[in-house]
């Protein structure tokens, strides 16, 4: 079982309190994407239609480029 009591210490030039800073701007951001992640695959599996294959294959991606986050969406 991993001990919580020991921090994981990484090499870097900010300050403890930018460090925090940073972290705190970026939660709201990772929380949106997620979401948008989720959003997406419950599309993806609640299609119906004539363009069902169409639209859920396009979905399948979004979803996968979303959770990578490597930009291939945009």
């Amino acid at each position: 079982m991993l001990d919580r009591r020991t921090s994981l210490t990484t090499p870097t030039t900010l300050s403890e309190k930018a460090a925090h800073d940073i972290s705190q701007a970026l939660l709201p951001l990772l929380s949106d994407v997620f979401a948008l992640y989720l959003k997406t695959k419950n599309f993806h599996w609640h299609m119906s239609g004539p363009h069902f294959r169409d639209y859920h294959l396009m979905l399948d991606d979004q979803g996968e480029a979303d959770f990578s986050n490597d930009g291939r969406h945009c």
